[in-house]
């Protein structure tokens, strides 16, 4: 990959690694697009008070010494509107640091929405069809400031399946995999994979993020309480 083509996606960079650390949520459908209390959706379930931890291990870019942290989600009663979409407010504590993600759904669609103060930039992330069939695919634009043409790529790699992870074994798993590309010489090239495992009444068990084929960072499920 042309040397000037990576040193142009800074930002697209900082955008992709902020996604792996905000995606973890939970979403559901129903006939007004809005999400509510004491319901359980198709793959993720959506209750105020409701939490997700996760163990995260990140390298960053150029360095060699891995990350570990520990984040913990709690699912809010706090709803937001973003493009005509309802969403429902996650807060993601990591340490002594605090943040907000939304998480929405819409014609199957599971969205992200996500503030991205180092990219200056609102991303929305369509992470899961769950009416899809293995092998479908769709793509979505992504516009972020000083950065190339950009899309995201999505594909279903696998359903009804089983995964261990951190010895736990979680059933009912949609896999997807989530490509970040831009326009380089007119053509789309890959700049991050994100491979999302998604299990029935749970949420996401599971992220793993590559950068240029070489794994970046992975978010794994701890423990989850479903309210």
């Amino acid at each position: 990959m042309p040397r000037n083509f990576l040193q142009n996606m800074k930002k697209y960079i900082l955008s992709a690694i902020a996604i792996t650390t905000l995606l973890f949520s939970a979403c559901k459908k129903d006939n007004d697009n809005k999400p509510g209390d004491n319901v359980t959706g198709n793959y993720q379930p959506l209750t105020t008070g409701s939490t997700w931890s996760y163990r995260n291990e990140g390298i960053a870019l150029g360095e060699g010494e891995a990350e570990v942290d520990t984040t913990v989600n709690t699912m809010t009663a706090t709803t937001k509107v973003f493009n005509g979409k309802t969403f429902r407010e996650l807060k993601s504590v990591s340490g002594t640091e605090t943040t907000n993600s939304y998480f929405g759904i819409d014609n199957h669609f599971y969205y992200n929405h996500t503030v991205v103060d180092a990219a200056n930039a609102e991303l929305e992330l369509p992470y899961l069809n769950d009416e899809k069939a293995v092998n479908d695919s769709w793509t979505v634009p992504v516009v972020i400031e000083e950065a190339p043409e950009s899309q995201i790529k999505g594909t279903i790699v696998e359903k009804g399946i089983s995964k261990t992870i951190l010895g736990k074994t979680y059933n009912n798993i949609i896999h997807t995999k989530l490509e970040l590309q831009s326009k380089d010489e007119g053509q789309y090239v890959t700049v991050f994979t994100f491979d999302f495992y998604v299990a029935k009444n749970i949420g996401v068990v599971g992220v793993y993020t590559s950068y240029d084929g070489a794994q970046l960072s992975k978010s794994e499920l701890i423990s989850h309480n479903i309210k």
